[in-house]
């Protein structure tokens, strides 16, 4: 009879978790619970435990996490009320109900298991820490919760999540430890070593190591760029600078030679005025805007301490980082050196301001050239009108 019910029961869940269990929850489904099922009555043999409680734990053990069909809060309250449904339909003894519901609510995580059924159930719950297909288990437990959390867990935050679980999680019986407590110290030791590579792995991937100095290599020669097309603004405002100032010089000696306002008064040199000063004007406009261009500038924006330690704010620059004491600076470079997600952010805002500071650049010049080039352009066509009109 008691085989017939467990063949029912095994049954029942089947069937009840295919209609209602969600197709996220890959861990704790139909395999789960006839694993801890078959554990469970692996150790109640182990322990020659009665035949009526043994019975009750693989009942317990079949429907215990049957409540997960709606989330995981709260399962096991759900689960006593599935077993209950199903057992009631057997016409199972109420005492037999209530032992098979205590057992359930014993899985839950901050209950420390009492009797010895209460124990067999949560190592048989837990024993694929120390069964071999941990690896694959441990993937399938991640895949439900990044899907339930609708979190990604990096493979360093799993791992460690993984290892902590592992750690603080031991089997209560002498059974479970003589059946898995070996192959689960294999396994702790083994992802341990699992946990190294993922460090590395994180380390790699953050200082661009796994795309062969790749992410290196672009901060690199952008910023060398930057600093190049720096160079070749300042090389450009200097040459405006350059042409205009010796214009300038050669239409200030000649007007003080022969073009003096007191000779203007009437005379012929009169109509020379406009055109002349249109391009003592432009010259005058353009090497303005050269000057601002190439003017250096130590620019620095306002900051605070919170800016500082949230990474709000980039200290490489000499602008900023001499606004706060040598040895926080010291500190700052420190922690860059530790953090190198931080350390890339930084040096991205750098770039960035840089940039901003070519677009001023560039954009002055730009206003220097177009001044020079129109001015060149209206004081020809102004001497132009003075010798055909005049």
């Amino acid at each position: 009879m008691d085989k017939e019910l467990l063949q029912e029961a095994r049954k029942y869940v089947y069937d009840y978790l295919a209609e209602h269990l969600p197709p996220e929850y890959v861990f704790h489904d139909y395999d789960h619970a006839e694993e801890t099922a078959e554990i469970a009555g692996l150790l109640a043999k182990k322990a020659q435990l009665g035949k009526e409680e043994g019975f009750l734990l693989q009942l317990a053990a079949w429907f215990h996490d049957t409540g997960y069909t709606d989330g995981p809060d709260g399962h096991e309250q759900r689960s006593t009320a599935v077993a209950r449904q199903f057992l009631e339909g057997k016409r199972v003894s109420e005492g037999q109900i209530q032992r098979v519901e205590k057992l359930i609510l014993s899985t839950q995580h901050d209950k420390v298991p009492d009797s010895i059924a209460e124990r067999m159930l949560h190592d048989a719950n837990y024993s694929f820490l120390g069964r071999k297909r941990f690896e694959r288990r441990g993937q399938l437990l991640r895949l439900e919760e990044e899907k339930i959390s609708g979190e990604r867990y990096t493979s360093l935050e799993w791992n460690r999540k993984l290892l902590d679980l592992q750690l603080s999680t031991k089997f209560h019986t002498i059974w479970a430890q003589e059946e898995f407590s070996s192959r689960r110290n294999k396994n702790i030791a083994g992802h341990k070593e699992t946990l190294a590579k993922a460090r590395k792995a994180t380390i790699r991937k953050q200082t661009g190591k796994d795309f062969g100095r790749g992410v290196d290599t672009i901060y690199r020669v952008t910023l060398r760029n930057h600093i190049n097309l720096s160079s070749i603004a300042d090389g450009k405002a200097n040459m405006i600078i350059s042409i205009n100032t010796l214009v300038l010089s050669i239409l200030i000696t000649a007007a003080s030679a022969g073009i003096s306002l007191s000779q203007l008064t009437l005379g012929e040199n009169l109509k020379f005025v406009v055109p002349v000063f249109i391009l003592m004007l432009t010259s005058l406009t353009a090497i303005s805007f050269a000057v601002f261009s190439a003017m250096p500038k130590v620019s620095g924006q306002e900051f605070t301490e919170e800016d500082v330690r949230e990474h709000r704010v980039s200290l490489l620059y000499f602008g900023n980082f001499l606004k706060i004491p040598k040895a926080e600076f010291v500190d700052y470079l420190r922690g860059l050196k530790e953090d190198q997600a931080v350390l890339y952010d930084d040096l991205s805002r750098d770039l960035y301001n840089l940039g901003l500071v070519l677009q001023k650049k560039y954009r002055l010049l730009t206003y220097a050239y177009r001044v020079f080039v129109g001015g060149l352009a209206l004081s020809f066509i102004a001497f132009l009108l003075t010798f055909l009109l005049l």
